[in-house]
């Protein structure tokens, strides 16, 4: 029996089907989806990151409000945060940043107005940071009102009253200090630090 040997053969162009395109908008994600191996996300889906300084004052101005605890927490780690990436913040200001995200203008403010269980509410209107509306053409917009409502009257009354009661102890020796009085520093420190690492309750 004989064989023919033939010598190596080129290979044809190798052709493959495409669907056709009869929409541009379907050629331009045709075109995404080409130099993307990765999916692309929605803009919906966009997860907030907690090593970002703006995703955690938007993660923070969403929040129906925290205790001063937790408040206190928030801006150290927002420090810790800013200093990782090379910058340098002061205690004060991110006190402060935490404060303008619930919508009061200082941390100082806030502690004022907090209730009587220490908790500060968001002032801003619902969906004012999380649909941009915080910034407009580069401009601050004011805060959400330059009037103290009659609820926070009531607790800056209050807080003025257990605060002014808080530093007369504490400027007395503790040797001076009567047991109910004692009691009372202790209650009011565990108030004020207690589920400071508490997850926030957003509105949203």
């Amino acid at each position: 029996m004989n064989y023919t040997v033939y010598p190596p053969q080129e290979i044809d162009k190798a052709i493959t089907a495409k669907a056709a395109i009869a929409h541009l908008g379907d050629h331009f994600q045709a075109f995404l989806n080409a130099n993307n191996i990765s999916s692309w996300a929605p803009a919906d889906d966009y997860t907030l990151r907690d090593d970002r300084v703006a995703d955690i004052l938007v993660y923070l101005g969403a929040s129906k409000g925290m205790s001063i605890a937790q408040m206190k927490y928030r801006g150290k780690k927002l420090m810790k945060v800013v200093k990782a990436s090379g910058g340098t913040m002061k205690l004060s200001f991110a006190y402060n940043l935490v404060a303008n995200c619930l919508g009061y203008a200082a941390f100082q403010f806030a502690n004022r107005c907090r209730s009587v269980d220490h908790y500060v509410e968001n002032l801003w209107p619902l969906g004012m940071v999380n649909n941009g509306h915080l910034f407009e053409d580069m401009k601050r917009e004011h805060w959400p009102s330059s009037s103290v409502s009659l609820r926070m009257r009531e607790n800056i009354e209050i807080n003025k009253v257990r605060d002014g009661l808080f530093k007369e102890i504490k400027w007395k020796e503790k040797k001076e200090r009567s047991q109910r009085e004692v009691d009372f520093l202790k209650v009011r420190n565990n108030a004020l630090t207690r589920r400071a690492t508490m997850p926030i309750e957003t509105r949203d």
